[in-house]
């Protein structure tokens, strides 16, 4: 009851003083409770769209990433391959490289150290 009391002066101390009136500081206060509620609900449904909107950008990137990717996997495949084929054809011509490598050698050593003897090809 005490409280009550107090709270009944202050009201009264204002008035007079002030000129403060409680009923229109009540309603208006209503109206600010109002307008902060509906700014909240509107914030909140901002805030769904935005989140709605961005998970739809994502997962267009996402795709849009993924298709890039396999491009980029499928040409990067096709390059190994090409390399792997070339490769192969090395290896394959190779023994036969090195023999005629082997035999130039040899035919070049025989003319530069033989001992054959060397053709006349200037006789009289």
């Amino acid at each position: 009851m005490m409280s009550l009391n107090r709270a009944d002066a202050l009201r009264r101390k204002l008035e007079e003083e002030h000129g403060f009136n409680t009923e229109q500081a009540n309603g208006t206060l209503m109206v600010v409770d109002e307008m902060v509620e509906t700014g909240f609900d509107r914030m909140l449904k901002e805030i769904v769209s935005l989140r709605s909107d961005m998970s739809k950008d994502i997962e267009s990137l996402r795709t849009e990433l993924g298709k890039d990717i396999e491009s980029l996997r499928s040409d990067m495949d096709g390059r190994f391959k090409a390399y792997q084929q070339l490769l192969t054809v090395m290896l394959a011509l190779f023994p036969f490289a090195s023999a005629f490598l082997t035999v130039g050698l040899l035919v070049a050593l025989a003319s530069i150290f033989g001992d054959s003897p060397s053709p006349v090809i200037w006789r009289i």
